[in-house]
């Protein structure tokens, strides 16, 4: 079923900013301790209507054929956020990269938050 693997770039392949964030945002939902992708908070720009892509969960960039992909996540409130942010890092440069066999340079991960569980926490006897 591998017989039409592609090993490099092709050429005349356009791949939508879209299309690699759908990819990116995939691939977070296995990763351990990860909440849920938020927009980016609102700044001046986006408060002004200056740019549409500033309230955007995903953000995409691409320069001489080499992606920067910057991801809004919250994280679980149990969850070691160093640790979960590198998991995510990997995570997405490996998805986009094995899919669209286009290089990703960088990944960011911007935690907006820690999401807190519903349940009523048990006092400690101190």
């Amino acid at each position: 079923m591998n017989n039409n693997s592609i090993s490099g770039p092709v050429s005349g392949l356009v791949i939508s900013d879209e299309v690699i964030a759908s990819i990116a945002l995939g691939a977070i939902k296995d990763v351990p301790g990860v909440g849920k992708p938020v927009p980016r908070p609102a700044d001046m720009t986006s408060v002004a209507g200056l740019f549409e892509k500033t309230q955007k969960t995903v953000e995409v960039s691409k320069a001489d054929n080499v992606y920067s992909i910057t991801l809004h996540i919250t994280v679980n409130e149990d969850a070691k956020i160093p640790v979960v942010a590198a998991e995510v890092q990997k995570a997405v440069k490996n998805a986009v990269q094995e899919m669209t066999s286009m290089v990703v340079s960088k990944v960011n991960v911007v935690i907006a938050g820690v999401e807190i569980s519903d349940a009523p926490n048990q006092e400690k006897n101190d």
